[in-house]
């Protein structure tokens, strides 16, 4: 995804209670793939009005809503959130803003959220018989939705599904609308104004607009010489929206909905339009979601990083066209409905020279659908290009019919739906490979009304990491201890297949609200002992949470010096805190059995399917530019332990250094450029704090410091 990995989105908060061993799941506070989009502009939006039929299945891309159908970039189109929709990728609706953050206005009583907006529609004529548009006609709308999450019952599965229910009080809306092309008044744009030096006001007293001539501020407080304050500057103007609300639902489960149907993942909705008001050039719809951020905890206190994204729905399949009645409810359409799986029997990704014929699956599994409510005659094959280049293999055709969904379920013929792989991939002595998997599972002859979910595609890569995630966090992983002196570990299991070197460990954080999360932990290695973690092999300490832009956000932590490691290895954290560290977790890929937490004496096995987002570097050095190393040796800081000013010492090419300073739980007590290569501490108490230190902005060093 090159948007909205989210990333993720979910909030769980189940304890299970081993002894005192305690892991956390929680939402995402940051969605950072749409942090790094919008940081590259707004795309230019069509001018120009839509024409029927509006078709959009989300299947051909990922990220902000398509500009060619949408007005707004709320959404999150996503191939990784939804329960088996009517086909793949949907768009999810949370509460999470178009940068990726929280909303500024989040609360926890229900407040407006996401917003996904049509551009305009032309409903004015019916083009195809050349005349305005009549009731007659029979247009309609048509969409599928489902609320994220389930109960949380782990013999139902629910521990297994992504995403958070919505509550009862939440809610998704669907309204119609049109501009009335009249022009209103919308607010006031504002402008600084200082107040003088001598000058005091009080509250009530007023003072001639220097913005706007003629008119005057009125004080609504006290106001100092000096103090700066907003004065209405010009008024701003808009057209004219009529919005009505034409179809709601409240928050649900997807489990009550599964009690009534077992194949009811997604239910689907059919808005006539009859009321002639729409049948204008510039309709359009939207729908928009109503969600409260949850940040109670199991123990109706406050844990510090909690606060997380809730309250998704997914959407999917909207249609709108004429010719259509309540009950044209199966598209002429087969369609792939989830992604593409890994060719490595463990691994979303391992490094080339580590790769062996039996880390390669002998079978692909794929989850297909025929959404007609007729057999259909369908092909698939898929075939393998390596580097973008070279096609190494391409399946036989297979022909099979393929009953409707409904009531018969997915498509389960094994040489569609568990298709062989009669290939192996072959080593060539390079640092690299990439193999392009494409399938595609398509109908014979027929209409089939969206060929764009025809296609799935995986990018099988061997670069220089193990990774059991897929580089998406739909979910945040922590751990809690309930001992007076909190301590706790998280392992990852990795097996070579010779012996390597470990340059650096990549972890990816997620953004919690506020950034809580930012707290110290500690770089840690194992031997194996029996199948958990044993002898520590490597620790660096002093190490903090941060986020890279590049890289798929994920940050390199580099090691001293190289360590050798062979078989079985371990690579993780250790912490002596209960703030959250809050690690991406991937919830679409399960490796159970092979990451491990301790929060006492022992290690245990993980009770949450997902991967926890740590991923081991190995192999020759490499360059270090794509991600920021924390310790550089050509930066030094002394004195430490120190009773008053900390002193810099730093190579002339280290240019734009600036700092932060950190207390124990990783607050930011002060953040400032660096001018004299001297930082004062004189006002700070005696303790333990952290300097982080960065160049042109970027982190390039933390320490530990003591002042005495």
């Amino acid at each position: 995804m090159n948007f909205r990995n989210k990333l993720v989105i979910l909030f769980i908060c189940f304890i299970p209670f081993i002894g005192i061993s305690q892991e956390v799941l929680t939402g995402v506070a940051q969605n950072a793939a749409i942090v790094k989009a919008a940081k590259k502009g707004i795309p230019v939006r069509a001018v120009s009005a839509v024409k029927l039929p509006f078709l959009e299945d989300f299947s051909n891309y990922t990220g902000y809503p398509g500009s060619d159908k949408w007005l707004d970039r709320q959404g999150y189109v996503n191939r990784g959130f939804a329960i088996y929709p009517p086909s793949i990728g949907v768009v999810t609706l949370d509460a999470l803003d178009e940068y990726g953050q929280i909303y500024a206005h989040a609360i926890r009583n229900p407040f407006p959220a996401d917003t996904l907006t049509s551009n305009l529609i032309r409903l004015d004529s019916n083009f195809n018989q050349h005349r305005p548009m009549q009731v007659g006609d029979s247009l309609y709308l048509s969409f599928y939705y489902q609320p994220a999450g389930s109960s949380q019952n782990p013999s139902a599965g629910g521990w297994e599904i992504v995403g958070d229910n919505p509550e009862h009080s939440d809610k998704l809306v669907l309204e119609f609308g049109y501009s009335t092309g009249n022009i209103v008044f919308a607010g006031f744009l504002f402008g600084e104004y200082t107040i003088e030096e001598g000058q005091y006001y009080s509250a009530g007293d007023s003072v001639e607009n220097p913005f706007l001539p003629g008119t005057y501020y009125v004080f609504e407080n006290d106001a100092y010489s000096g103090q700066t304050i907003l004065i209405p500057s010009d008024s701003l103007f808009e057209e004219e929206f009529v919005w009505n609300e034409v179809w709601s639902s409240n928050g649900c489960k997807v489990n009550d909905w599964l009690a009534e149907n077992p194949l009811q993942y997604f239910k689907q909705v059919m808005i006539p339009i009859t009321d002639e008001q729409y049948f204008r050039d510039n309709f359009q719809f939207r729908f928009r979601n109503f969600a409260s951020l949850d940040q109670d905890n199991w123990t109706g206190g406050n844990i510090v990083g909690w606060s997380s994204n809730c309250d998704q729905w997914n959407i999917d399949y909207i249609r709108l066209d004429i010719n259509r009645t309540k009950n044209d409810l199966y598209p002429n359409d087969v369609a792939f409905v989830s992604p593409s799986i890994s060719t490595l029997t463990e691994y979303q990704s391992m490094p080339w020279n580590q790769f062996r014929a039996s880390d390669m699956v002998t079978k692909f599994h794929n989850d297909l659908s025929n959404l007609s409510n007729s057999t259909k005659n369908t092909y698939y094959t898929f075939d393998i290009v390596k580097n973008h280049q070279q096609t190494i293999y391409v399946s036989p055709l297979n022909n099979e019919n393929a009953s409707p969904y409904y009531p018969n379920g997915l498509h389960t013929y094994e040489n569609h739906a568990n298709p062989s792989l009669q290939m192996e991939y072959e080593y060539d002595g390079a640092d690299s490979a990439v193999f392009t998997i494409t399938h595609v599972f398509s109908m014979v002859g027929g209409n089939d009304i969206c060929k764009s979910n025809d296609t799935s595609v995986f990018e099988q890569k061997f670069y220089n990491y193990y990774a059991y995630d897929d580089g998406t966090a739909e979910a945040g992983y922590c751990l809690l201890s309930t001992m007076v002196n909190p301590q706790a570990s998280l392992a990852v299991k990795f097996t070579l297949a010779e012996p390597d070197t470990l340059q650096a460990v990549r972890f990816w954080f997620n953004h919690t609200l506020n950034d809580e999360n930012v707290a110290p932990f500690t770089l840690m290695v194992w031997d194996d002992n029996n199948g958990f973690p044993g002898n520590v092999l490597y620790e660096l300490p002093s190490q903090l949470p941060d986020y890279e832009d590049d890289y798929l956000d994920f940050v390199a932590y580099y090691l001293d010096e190289p360590l050798a490691v062979s078989g079985t290895f371990y690579v993780g954290f250790f912490q002596n805190h209960d703030i959250q560290l809050n690690l991406g977790f991937d919830q679409n890929n399960d490796a159970r059995g092979k990451f491990f937490y301790r929060t006492a004496a022992d290690w245990y096995e993980s009770f949450y399917k997902g991967a926890p987002m740590i991923r081991p570097v190995l192999g020759k050095s490499f360059d270090h530019s794509s991600v920021h190393p924390y310790n550089l040796t050509d930066i030094k800081i002394y004195p430490n332990p120190t009773h008053d000013k900390l002193y810099v010492q730093y190579d002339a090419e280290v240019e734009n250094l600036s700092y932060q300073i950190l207390n124990i739980y990783g607050q930011c007590l002060e953040t400032e450029q660096l001018q004299s290569g001297a930082i004062s501490l004189a006002d700070y108490a005696e303790g333990i704090y952290f300097i982080r230190l960065f160049s042109n902005n970027q982190p390039v060093k933390t320490e530990k410091i003591i002042k005495h």
